[in-house]
């Protein structure tokens, strides 16, 4: 993968586009050998490029493919391929036909989008004015893409991975088990697991992403003996595992189609976007940003199914209470370390979704976490 940018290559913004693209292409069956970064400088693009096309089947270039003069991405990749820009008319019309539907004209400057090497091969940008394009270069597929997020991962998802499988037949996709856990460190789970012997051609990944930590166990088939792994994988876990195969936000309003109000004091909100936006906005939620004990008897919270409150209630101590049909459950916590007020918040946000998740599965109601120190529980019954 060749990334470019003066944005990334000096660390103004973090290349989360390349972390994706790794771990998206391990999952269909390809993996990165090559990860490159230069600035937006012809020569280095058109350089580094030749590298690799010259050492590799497959080259991702992700970025300069906007309408501006520091744009340089299809220059420098005819200049590799030994040809010139040529205009696509078909892709000025799309540009248009958005500019249109936004109600606004059409700059000068984005048809620029559109001249592209010569011999190239649209790759269609749904979501954004800059279309992808595929060229051979020194015997390489190159690839190129727009840097922003949300369009190079429709990218890749829609147009270069089928393409990539479509010529390389023998690649089988990797099937993939997943565990979330929380309360646990990567090493702790590391240190469990890795005595196990583990199935030939079978993978054990990490990936840490504060709430949780995600165990990805990959394999080629399921075969008796993966089963019997990946039981003994979920048996050493299952005391921290709040979700298998899905988000634990996910896992736990599928089984929650009831209301919940939520009386936040703490998140600022974070605790309901991070809700919205892990089911797509299909949760049921009613949200107030601020908090009382008295609010759980409100008229809001009783025409809800649950409720949850979040408090600070003393100068490091947080007050979480769950509200049932038929309980009241209440738990103290104390963080062990100073947090940053954004990861504080995820976790109490974390903490107060387990306990969701442990009543609507009929658990036991208070879990283990390894940020923090239970000062007080209660359950008082209704």
């Amino acid at each position: 993968m060749l990334s470019t940018g003066e944005e990334v290559l000096f660390g103004d913004i973090v290349d989360t586009n390349a972390s994706w693209l790794s771990s998206t292409l391990f999952e269909s069956g390809f993996q990165m050998t090559t990860r490159t970064t230069v600035g937006d400088s012809l020569e280095a693009i058109s350089s580094a490029l030749n590298h690799l096309a010259d050492k590799h089947d497959v080259v991702i270039v992700n970025g300069g493919l906007g309408p501006t003069s520091d744009d340089l991405t299809a220059e420098a990749a005819a200049l590799s391929a030994n040809t010139q820009l040529e205009l696509y008319p078909e892709w000025v019309e799309r540009i248009q036909q958005m500019f249109d539907s936004w109600g606004r004209e059409m700059p000068e400057s984005n048809i620029k989008q559109a001249m592209l090497p010569q011999g190239s091969t649209i790759l269609d940008n749904p979501r954004g004015t800059a279309c992808g394009f595929t060229v051979n270069i020194s015997g390489a597929q190159c690839y190129f893409t727009p840097g922003v997020p949300h369009e190079f991962k429709t990218m890749v998802n829609q147009e270069i991975i089928p393409h990539m499988q479509a010529n390389h037949a023998c690649i089988e996709a990797k099937k993939i088990h997943r565990l979330f856990t929380y309360g646990l460190s990567e090493s702790g789970i590391a240190n469990t697991l890795e005595p196990l012997s583990r199935p030939q051609g079978v993978i054990l990944g990490y990936r840490s992403a504060l709430p949780y930590i995600e165990v990805k166990v990959f394999y080629s088939e399921l075969s008796t003996e993966v089963e019997e792994y990946v039981g003994r994988v979920e048996q050493l876990l299952i005391d921290n595992t709040v979700s298998t195969n899905c988000h634990p936000v996910k896992a736990v309003f599928d089984k929650l189609p009831q209301r919940i109000a939520i009386f936040d004091g703490v998140t600022q909100g974070f605790f309901h976007s991070w809700l919205a936006e892990s089911t797509e906005g299909t949760a049921n939620l009613v949200s107030v940003n601020q908090s009382s004990n008295e609010r759980l008897d409100s008229g809001l919270a009783g025409n809800a199914f649950y409720s949850l409150n979040l408090q600070q209630s003393g100068e490091k101590q947080w007050q979480l209470k769950l509200k049932t049909q038929n309980n009241i459950l209440s738990q103290t916590v104390e963080f062990k370390r100073d947090y940053s007020f954004k990861a504080r918040s995820i976790v109490i946000s974390a903490i107060a979704l387990d306990m969701l998740r442990r009543d609507v599965n009929e658990l036991e109601p208070w879990g283990n976490y390894g940020s923090v120190v239970r000062l007080s529980s209660e359950i008082v019954k209704l």
